[in-house]
């Protein structure tokens, strides 16, 4: 009898085949859990996709374990895409554990440029590149990736761009976010918009007056910023429009207790711009506020040349309307970007659950221990030490008010 080892070289390869077969399945497998071209369709709704039974009348019922290991719904591609994604495979499966991440990685971002989102809506955006601002299309790939947001490109993301073959740009890729400002869709609840990815800085812009200075926004605006982790500045406008400093430095002393940093402008009467514009210097901020607050006004006393669209507070109701309809992220000349967003009037808290609301809220968390039941709600139970902190007034009123509705809205 031939041993293994004396086999003809042919023979020992077909011996040998079925095992190589099987150790690249396993490898194309592996990587598709570690790549992050592997895309999770979703899976409800009129779109619905089912993987169809094997039939055994078609030549399906012949093909090898190795050829089944492709996905069925893979979309027709370009050849350049084709040969692209082979290259990268063929990268990952030569090297080692070790190796594979990096292969991965430089495989992927070898092609196309990286590119900053300065405007985006639904398909198209506008990306800032080598200094030129162009136009782009998003590739529809990118809408049936689950990422729980409802809008796959948003101001501020950094993203790889390729041409189309029309002497268009596409964008391909959305590179990871440091951090997302967002909040839940009106309609498609839980899913969340974002409205800026990648700031550093929130602004959060309250009027003193026409429209009122709203706390329970601010204090929601600051809920946000440490759950993103976004450093928040707030910054109190038409103080020109203010009668005393007493009320206004009453109104703000929580925030100060809290270590928070307050400005106080006028667009109109220039009060504190230089220092705003200095605040902004080489950050990338997101402006935030209800409208009528005068975000714009502040961005243009900022930098005259940014020409924003201001409207005057509505006479009807005194409330701000609508000019910035889209959020935009410009360039500021002290350095770094600023995204104008539009205005909010509501602002949800996605994800957030009651229990874990007063982690947000330092004042109340400072009390709570002291509570008897250690799941103490802070609103109706006896024997809670944060009432009784509020009735004594060591938590403002006006803390304790925001905590109060917020906590009505939120899912136990």
């Amino acid at each position: 009898m031939t041993s293994e080892n004396n086999l003809p070289p042919e023979h020992a390869r077909r011996v040998e085949q079925p095992h190589v077969n099987v150790a690249e399945s396993d490898r194309r497998k592996q990587l598709a859990k570690e790549s992050e071209a592997s895309k999770r369709f979703r899976t409800g709704g009129k779109g619905r996709r089912r993987r169809v039974r094997r039939k055994d009348w078609t030549d399906e019922a012949f093909r090898g374990e190795d050829e089944l290991d492709y996905d069925p719904l893979e979309r027709v591609m370009s050849r350049d895409e084709h040969d692209r994604r082979r290259e990268v495979e063929k990268a990952v499966l030569q090297t080692d554990a070790r190796q594979r991440e990096q292969a991965v990685s430089v495989a992927k971002t070898a092609t196309g440029q990286q590119a900053l989102v300065i405007a985006a809506g639904g398909l198209r955006a506008r990306a800032l590149m080598d200094g030129k601002e162009f136009n782009c299309t998003v590739r529809g790939i990118l809408t049936e990736i689950e990422t729980g947001f409802i809008n796959p490109v948003a101001v501020g993301d950094q993203v790889m761009v390729t041409e189309d073959g029309a002497n268009g740009l596409v964008i391909e890729e959305v590179l990871p976010r440091q951090t997302i400002l967002a909040r839940p869709d009106q309609f498609l609840a839980p899913k969340q918009q974002v409205i800026a990815a990648n700031v550093d800085l929130l602004l959060i812009v309250s009027a003193w007056w026409n429209p009122t200075i709203w706390l329970e926004l601010i204090d929601r605006y600051l809920v946000v910023a440490q759950r993103t982790g976004i450093e928040p500045l707030i910054c109190i406008n038409k103080v020109d429009l203010m009668t005393e400093d007493d009320d206004y430095e009453a109104t703000v002393q929580p925030y100060y207790d809290l270590g928070k940093r307050v400005l106080r402008t006028s667009a109109t009467e220039g009060v504190g711009v230089d220092e705003l514009r200095e605040a902004l210097r080489d950050r990338t901020t997101a402006v935030v506020g209800m409208s009528g607050t005068g975000k714009s006004s502040l961005l243009s006393a900022v930098q005259p040349e940014l020409k924003l669209r201001t409207k005057a507070v509505s006479e009807v109701n005194g409330q701000g309307q609508h000019t910035t309809t889209q959020s935009t992220l410009l360039k500021l000349d002290v350095g770094g970007y600023v995204a104008d967003t539009p205005g909010i009037k509501e602002f949800g808290l996605g994800g957030l659950t009651r229990i874990e609301l007063q982690d947000y809220f330092p004042d109340i968390l400072a009390f709570a221990p002291g509570c008897r039941f250690s799941n103490c709600s802070h609103i109706t139970e006896p024997d809670c030490a944060v009432q009784a902190a509020e009735e004594a007034g060591l938590i403002p009123e006006s803390r304790a008010h925001s905590y109060g509705l917020i906590w009505e809205e939120l899912p136990e």
